[in-house]
């Protein structure tokens, strides 16, 4: 592939903003000293929102980067998680999960902050989550036009919650007090994605305004937003690869998909400000609603887990398989139809008050409620082709293609045989659900003394209380055959009925056509025959066609005591979280001043987790063969109980901030954090099963093993020693360049085991030794990185080129013996997690953590116009250390996401002093997302997805009055 830096040298001439050259906002230099003229500099527009990130940076009190709310508008990212991979350090995820490449997410979906997923989320300071096996907020949900600013804690004060050891993102809404003016703009759009080709719009708008009241003065806000957005992303695959006598490598079988997504998301923000006329007293009220729907279909033709050999056509490069023509594929290929609708919500509601009783002492209490709620359902229908046989042509030149052909000897050319319905059968379908709640109550004191004192400033100290009850519901993939020569026949879309009565003429033929860059190909003439979308967008639908006749239980069967869930699959939380802090502010003024902090933070963390354990049943020749006190202990028992751990610590932290000149900074941190464990890997279910051989006609039964899967509620925090050392240079107003290094010294990671353990059978006494799966605690580890950012506008060139200017950030990670974090905290507790447990024997990199990545954007403005190119790139990493899906590999392969860009632009014209317009762009080069698996040999990469998707253009209007 070649290196992007050629791509990227126009990002240092044009580019995109987002407000109005006329809707400035005025910024004052530092307070004047005796004898001084106070000056006022009005800067606007891209330098605006550039001065205001840049400001945040220069005076916060440790390391952070900043986005403010222009820079949140000036590009087209349609959430938060978007904007954020222009930071440095910042990489986000575009897969739908990690373990699951098949599924790309045209969205971004998960963020790593220097290499580490391990950070922590807030709104305004506070704790926020969404209500999943997680622990923090899906950034991909939040709307980005409810925000003031985001902030990117890279360290930690004393004060600051604690939760990540990677680093913090806050996320700041707007308050009535930002602004001394009334504010009453809107933002329309329409949305264009070229795949999909559909128009969708998306609205905002806010009010703040400031009233004088009798007794001080009064701020109100409203904010709202509404996105509807549909993109569309088609991929290609090659299947597991298996290795010849030969020592070349070649897939089994291969597979084409498309998807359609629909997100429509709404975001609410409602604030009310008060402050007496002495300002010594202050309430701030704020609401807080992100809603956010997430909808998708898919059509697939893959083989999941039946291969082919390869043809005699079969080309190779060294031991590669680069193209040719995989024959006589059996019958687990066909068509898929599968849709997921899903929702999530997250309200906040917060009341804060401040007091200043004196001159030296300020009080501040805060109280907050958060309810967060997940809902998700996700229905597939499996066809399959007939007989078998069927060809597979594979090519990787240019974009990989893909083309089914038909059988040998079938009769039928390529296009008759894929548009007969007598080639299909109903194969198999499969149901998940996830029902998800949680909420929390925090409450929080503070209070900072003025000692006035030369060298110590001030000391603050502070409590906080916040309990969360969450309980999360986790279905696993319920998947069920429904016809199979196996099973007595086969029931084909033709409508045979010859397989256990089953029928249903729910069929229609979708149109693959040459898509994929015209590469992939895929069915002849463009058509193959799917299962009908109506099965699986409606949940009546689906049980109404396939309810009672699969070989397993519908979902609906599947509890213990009804309902959707077994017990495994419910996991109940109760945290109690208790914190004391203590801050002691230091400094010396003068020409080169000092500021500093250094800090204690207690925390306690009391956990609880309500599940239960169940004991196999071992009955019939087993019961009478097997020894006594092993038919004892697998006696069916079941109970309930409720496992508590507790957990504390203290936190040091100690910033330093020296000013070697007015605009050259020297930035010091060193602080302890810890990083809490997945609800879901803390998962109290401990469910036993016994595997057992027996042997009628000898009549003998022998106990192989017990066995367990499940979570650990007495994981401990990842902790993490932290220190980051910056060198700042501020140069102009929104100029500067900044050369940071950091070091991670980690222990505590999470990861799966297996133990042999003695359990004891509460019921009887009896004790047996069980093979226990569930997450540990292991090893030490270290990270180090580097960080370089660099901003300037280029006022010394001349005309219209003194507008030009150029962001540019680069970050280096470099891990030692960091272990893979190998765990599914949405799953912990089943079967199938433990026997994906097992990590391949083979070096591979920390998941998740490209070692170089980088950001170049280049800026223009001038009276009337704004624009910004910007271009990202990451490095490749590994994906995932196990697909879900890899037949025939045992644990599962590792497969990695090869080094790609993006290129986003877009330009804004400033009609008046109300108006605006601007287009947007996104994905513009729209070059392929490619994944490479690793082959048995651990060391040969060889393809296993190519996706594209959608040039998504934006037309916005906007207005301020």
């Amino acid at each position: 592939m070649k290196h992007p830096l050629k791509k990227t040298l126009l990002a240092m001439c044009v580019g995109a903003a987002i407000q109005p050259a006329s809707w400035a906002q005025t910024e004052s230099n530092e307070p004047a000293t005796d004898g001084d003229v106070l000056e006022e500099v009005t800067v606007y527009g891209v330098r605006s929102s550039l001065k205001t990130a840049q400001d945040i940076k220069k005076n916060a009190d440790t390391h952070v980067d900043a986005i403010s709310a222009s820079d949140l508008g000036a590009l087209p990212d349609v959430s938060v998680l978007e904007a954020l991979q222009r930071v440095p350090g910042v990489s986000i995820e575009r897969f739908a999960a990690p373990t699951d490449p098949d599924h790309f997410s045209t969205e971004g979906s998960g963020v790593t902050l220097r290499g580490l997923p391990n950070t922590r989320s807030e709104f305004n300071g506070r704790d926020t989550f969404s209500a999943d096996s997680g622990r923090g907020l899906s950034f991909q949900d939040v709307s980005p036009e409810l925000l003031g600013s985001v902030e990117i804690f890279k360290n930690h004060t004393a004060d600051m919650v604690e939760g990540g050891i990677s680093g913090t993102i806050n996320l700041n809404t707007r308050k009535p007090f930002d602004s001394e003016e009334r504010i009453l703009n809107f933002s329309a759009q329409a949305n264009y994605g070229d795949l999909e080709g559909e128009v969708t719009p998306s609205i905002s708008g806010l009010y703040s305004d400031r009233f004088e009241v009798s007794s001080g003065e009064v701020g109100v806000l409203l904010s709202y937003a509404n996105s509807d957005l549909d993109f569309r992303s088609d991929g290609a695959q090659f299947g597991f690869h298996t290795q010849d006598d030969q020592g070349r490598f070649a897939p089994i079988n291969a597979g084409i998909r498309t998807t359609s997504t629909n997100r429509k998301r709404e975001g609410i923000s409602a604030a009310l400000q008060y402050e007496n006329t002495d300002k010594t007293f202050s309430v701030l009220a704020e609401y807080i609603s992100s809603d956010s729907d997430n909808n998708w279909l898919e059509y697939a033709f893959f083989s999941d887990d039946a291969g082919g050999s390869v043809g005699s056509d079969a080309v190779f490069s060294g031991n590669r398989f680069v193209g040719g023509t995989i024959e006589g594929v059996a019958g687990g290929l066909g068509p898929q139809t599968r849709a997921q609708t899903g929702n999530k919500q997250t309200e906040e509601f917060s009341l804060n008050f401040g007091f200043q009783p004196t001159e030296r002492l300020a009080l501040k209490a805060d109280f907050q409620y958060v309810d967060s709620t997940t809902d998700v359902l996700d229905l597939s229908v499996f066809g399959g082709v007939v007989g078998g046989g069927t060809r597979i042509l594979l090519s990787e030149a240019d974009a990989p293609t893909v083309r089914f052909l038909a059988p040998q000897g079938s009769g039928q050319s390529d296009a008759e045989f894929f548009s007969d319905p007598n080639n299909y059968f109903w194969r198999a379908a499969m149901d998940h659900i996830e029902e998800s709640e949680g909420d929390e109550v925090a409450v929080r004191l503070d209070a900072e003394y003025d000692l006035e004192m030369d060298f110590f400033k001030s000391v603050e100290v502070g409590a906080r209380y916040s309990e969360r009850d969450q309980t999360t519901r986790w279905s696993n993939y319920n998947w069920g055959n429904l016809s199979e020569t196996w099973r007595g026949g086969v029931s084909t879309f033709a409508g045979s009925t010859n397989a256990n009565g089953f029928q249903n003429d729910q069929t229609g033929a979708f149109s693959f056509g040459d898509f994929h860059n015209g590469n992939v190909g895929g069915l002849p003439g463009g058509t193959g025959i799917f299962a009908d979308p109506s099965l699986v967008t409606s949940f009546d639908n689906f049980l109404a066609a396939f309810g009672g006749q699969r070989h397993v239980a519908d979902l609906a069967d599947r509890g213990q005591d009804g309902g959707f869930y077994t017990d495994a699959e419910i996991n109940s939380t109760v945290e109690e979280n208790t914190a004391f802090y203590a801050r002691l502010n230091f400094g010396i003024d003068g020409e080169r001043r000092l500021d500093g902090n250094v800090g204690l933070r207690y925390v306690n963390l009391d956990t609880t987790v309500t599940g239960g354990q169940t004991f196999p049943s071992i009955t019939g020749l087993a019961a009478a063969l097997l020894p006594a006190d092993v038919v004892a202990f697998g006696n069916g028992f079941r109970d309930t109980r409720a496992a508590e751990s507790s957990y504390d610590t203290v936190l040091p932290s100690l910033n330093i901030k020296y000013e070697l000149n007015e605009d050259l900074i020297v930035r010091f941190a060193a602080s302890k954090a810890i990083s809490f464990p997945g609800l879901g890997n803390l998962r109290y279910n401990y469910n036993i099963s016994s595997n057992i051989q027996t042997d009628a006609d000898n009549n003998t039964a022998t106990l192989r093993s017990f066995s367990q899967s499940s979570g650990n509620p007495f994981l401990k925090p990842l902790e993490s020693t932290n220190i980051d050392l910056s060198l700042e240079y501020y140069f102009d107003d929104s100029d500067y360049v900044s050369l940071g290094v950091f070091h991670k010294d980690m222990k505590n990671f999470f990861s799966n085991n297996t133990v042999e353990t003695l359990v004891t059978n509460p019921s009887n006494g009896v004790t047996q030794l069980v093979n226990i799966n569930q997450p540990i605690n292991i090893d030490d580890a270290s990270l180090s990185g580097l960080e370089f950012s660099y901003q300037q506008f280029f006022d010394e060139l001349p005309g219209i080129w003194s507008g030009l200017g150029m962001q540019f950030n680069f970050t280096y990670l470099d891990p030692s013996n960091v272990p893979q974090q190998n765990l599914r905290p949405e799953q912990s507790g089943s079967q199938s997690d433990a026997d994906r447990a097992a990590v391949p024997d083979f070096d591979l990199p920390l998941q998740g953590l490209s070692e170089t990545q980088y950001n170049i954007v280049g800026l223009f403005q001038n009276e009337k116009w704004e624009g910004r190119l910007a271009y990202n790139w990451r490095d490749d990493y590994l994906l995932t250390i196990r697909e879900v899906n890899s037949p025939g590999s045992g644990p599962g392969v590792p497969t990695f996401a090869d080094g790609r860009g993006q290129l986003d632009g877009s330009v804004f014209y400033t009609v008046n002093d109300s108006w605006q317009v601007g287009l947007q762009g996104s994905n513009l080069l729209q070059d392929e997302v490619v994944t490479s698996s690793l082959a048995e040999d651990g060391q040969t990469r060889v393809l296993r997805h190519s996706f594209i998707y959608d040039r998504r253009f934006t037309f916005v209007v906007r207005g301020q009055f």
